[in-house]
């Protein structure tokens, strides 16, 4: 063996090292346990815009409480910084509405937040709601088995002025956009209380991204 092979595994090596250290877990939870700090409404709470509970088989399930409405509960421990990976489990019923469901990034109150959703008819996007306003930034598809069921892992990336939507683990959209820096992470429902929206999430986990 000459010198130069021996040291390209070194070489591939260091060079993977940085991306495996690139980011670090905060908070993982898989809703098995009902203390483990998320908001349990088990009643409907119009401030937070729906009903959100631990549904007792190891799922967190968020339901709009009215018509054309979204609602957010973040995670109860959170990354310093608003540079992050969120990643989770959902189960997204819409019934006969327009209902998505994902994660959000950034959150600094329900008027100001980055939403990386799916929706029922298996459409996709990243969403920025500032100063109360709504604008798409990117729009993705997703290939999906029922009609008005969105059944994936859906996850963000908010990487400085980056951000990606990524479901089963696949990169689906893309935008640019740096109005917000700071913020917490959470869970995003967004549907009817008539059509009977309702989000289920599963296997939490918020990453720190490294600077």
């Amino acid at each position: 063996m000459t010198r130069a092979t021996r040291l390209l595994p070194a070489l591939l090596l260091a060079l993977a090292l940085p991306a495996a250290a690139a980011e670090q877990r905060v908070f993982r939870d898989d809703f098995s346990d009902a203390a483990s700090g998320w908001v349990d409404t088990q009643s409907a709470d119009h401030t937070a815009k729906g009903i959100a509970l631990y549904d007792g088989s190891g799922g967190y399930q968020m339901t709009p409480v009215d018509d054309s409405t979204y609602g957010i509960m973040v995670a109860p421990r959170q990354a310093d910084g608003g540079d992050v990976r969120i990643d989770a489990a959902l189960f997204l019923y819409t019934g006969v509405g327009q209902g998505m469901g994902g994660v959000v990034c950034r959150h600094q109150d329900n008027d100001n937040f980055y939403a990386f959703v799916a929706s029922g008819n298996h459409g996709a996007g990243i969403l920025k709601v500032k100063d109360g306003q709504a604008t798409t930034l990117a729009r993705a598809s997703f290939d999906g088995a029922m009609p008005n069921i969105a059944d994936v892992r859906i996850g963000a990336r908010c990487d400085g002025s980056t951000l990606q939507l990524l479901v089963d683990g696949d990169v689906v959209a893309e935008a640019n956009d740096g109005d917000l820096t700071e913020g917490h992470s959470g869970l995003f429902v967004l549907g009817e209380r008539m059509a009977g929206t309702s989000a289920v999430f599963d296997d939490f986990a918020l990453y720190q991204l490294a600077p």
